[in-house]
């Protein structure tokens, strides 16, 4: 293999990657005007497409490579060079979690999943813990209950990009205020504050508030499940503040949410309770 060859092949499955996401966002950026349509049969329609474009995209990328080797056979020294190079674009790339699966997925269906060693894959990220930690935006807002609660829930509904009237927005604050009162008592919900993703996360019928509940004590998750009824009201069914809770929300079934996320794990640490800012 040519010298060079390498930083060529790293570049195209960035590039891949690149492409795939582009179109995954598109997919996304969808999400409210489905749910606010009640097109269920396009939200099941997106949530296919979306699965198929990263197979689809993994599958030109794997086309080019063997164009680009003309189907020659590869050394471990050669694709150990060509993590590296890999490796070495990913420092000031926003979405390297994801782009090191995608190599990883190139990978498999290049060589049939055969030789995977941990050498020639990511099994673990290749960047600082830091980058995980480090956001470039704030990706959450916080509300304080300097007027009390009601005032914040209202302001936390109020702010919600969704186009939709309420069916009752006072009764299901009030349902909200009483669930936290019985969590926390009184006093601690005083002292207690929201912190609220910026982007809802949405999934069949459903867009999910996502949030942090943070108290004196410690910090819970904070889930309200944004619903309309036959007649396009939208109405809040249940206040989910437990870890168990959000496991079970989150746990498995993250990917299938629909959520713009330029920064993809910035928002799964929203959507797991770590840090937003």
């Amino acid at each position: 293999m040519p010298r060079g060859l390498e930083l060529l092949i790293a570049q195209t499955i960035l590039q891949g990657f690149d492409a795939q996401y582009g179109r995954f966002l598109e997919v996304t950026s969808g999400a409210q005007q489905r749910f606010e349509q009640a097109d269920w049969h396009a939200v099941q329609q997106a949530m296919k497409n979306r699965i198929h474009l990263y197979d689809h995209h993994v599958g030109l990328v794997v086309e080019q490579l063997r164009c680009i080797t003309n189907g020659q056979s590869t050394d471990a020294a050669f694709l150990l060079r060509v993590k590296e190079h890999y490796t070495r674009l990913l420092p000031d790339y926003p979405r390297f979690e994801i782009a090191e699966s995608f190599f990883n997925s190139v990978y498999c269906r290049l060589f049939d999943h055969r030789s995977l060693t941990p050498e020639r894959l990511f099994i673990f990220s290749s960047q600082p813990e830091r980058r995980f930690r480090t956001i470039p935006r704030p990706l959450a807002k916080d509300f304080h209950p300097d007027h009390g609660w009601e005032s914040l829930l209202m302001r936390v509904i109020s702010d919600l990009p969704l186009r939709l009237r309420w069916q009752n927005k006072s009764r299901d604050i009030h349902y909200i205020i009483r669930h936290l009162t019985e969590t926390l008592g009184t006093d601690n919900l005083a002292e207690s504050h929201l912190q609220v993703a910026n982007e809802l996360f949405y999934r069949n019928k459903a867009a999910w508030l996502v949030g942090k509940l943070i108290t004196p004590s410690g910090t819970l998750p904070f889930l309200l499940p944004i619903h309309q009824t036959d007649d396009g009201e939208l109405f809040i069914d249940t206040c989910l503040t437990t870890t168990a809770e959000a496991s079970i929300v989150f746990g498995f079934a993250r990917s299938y949410f629909m959520v713009y996320a330029p920064l993809p794990a910035s928002a799964g640490r929203v959507a797991t309770g770590n840090s937003a800012r």
